[in-house]
């Protein structure tokens, strides 16, 4: 996806991310409002290193791990970009829900994703996705949303998740990342708001987003989200994809016994 700005003509200028662009008297905290909706596809691809490699490796997930008949789950499913590369990639008889509680974002994933919705391979639900049942699923994925919840039931959404899972299932996860060392997380965040700069930001638009995102964004470390995967019960959790401060990494339900060795191998094995 061409990242859209004033600069390039080819983009749809209804779509072009200004929701900061002009200065505000007062900041509100960030969220998935109709405004930002309308320009969500702009401004992740803008704001988010790697966005696009995130999608490029859950295609190559999904290929491999959906199991024939499950459900797959988008939860904070967004504008319908992972819901999408899980209905492209999974086999024909999986069925594909996305989850958002954010009625706006619904609506544009509606837009977006009509001709999956009419031929019934894809689901749209809007609600808490801690009120969602999991049940049956082969793949759950949670692209830059477990870092919007609140710290206290991130434990409980991963467990119940974990549990929720058919064996060998997946839980397939992007999010924003915090490092330890201070030195090397404002060496980080100094190269991501280059990024930002080079996407056409104006320091008001980073300013006031920052300013938005502050007590709504809440991340963890690497280390934090691997620790919370293997004690759930997760197989080798680990990161597949780095991009500055956002990594995308998965977990794996351990197999039950199967005399096809071929076909049910775990990430072990892979």
């Amino acid at each position: 996806m061409t990242p859209s700005s004033p600069d390039n003509p080819e983009s749809n200028k209804h779509d072009i991310d200004r929701v900061y662009a002009e200065a505000k008297e007062n900041v509100s905290p960030f969220a998935f409002n109709h405004q930002v909706a309308q320009v969500f596809d702009d401004m992740i691809s803008r704001s988010v290193p790697g966005y696009a490699l995130c999608h490029e490796v859950l295609a190559l997930i999904t290929n491999r791990y959906a199991q024939a008949g499950s459900l797959l789950f988008d939860l904070g499913c967004s504008s319908g970009t992972s819901t999408k590369v899980l209905a492209d990639s999974a086999p024909s008889n999986c069925k594909v829900i996305g989850v958002d509680n954010s009625q706006p974002m619904i609506d544009r994933c509606q837009d977006t994703l009509q001709d999956l919705i009419a031929k019934r391979r894809v689901t749209l639900t809007c609600q808490d996705i801690g009120d969602t049942d999991l049940t049956g699923a082969s793949i759950i994925v949670l692209n830059y949303t477990l870092q919007f919840l609140p710290l206290a039931i991130r434990d409980q959404l991963m467990t119940r998740i974990y549990q929720s899972l058919l064996p060998g299932g997946i839980v397939f996860i992007a999010e924003k990342v915090t490092n330890p060392e201070p030195d090397q997380q404002q060496a980080i965040n100094d190269l991501h708001l280059d990024f930002k700069r080079q996407q056409g930001y104006s320091e008001l638009e980073i300013a006031q987003k920052r300013s938005a995102l502050e007590a709504v964004l809440i991340p963890e470390t690497e280390f934090s989200h691997h620790q919370r995967l293997a004690q759930c019960g997760f197989e080798m959790p680990q990161t597949l994809t780095r991009a500055l401060n956002f990594i995308a990494f998965i977990g794996q339900k351990p197999r039950t016994h199967s005399t096809s060795p071929a076909n049910q191998s775990g990430l072990n094995n892979r």
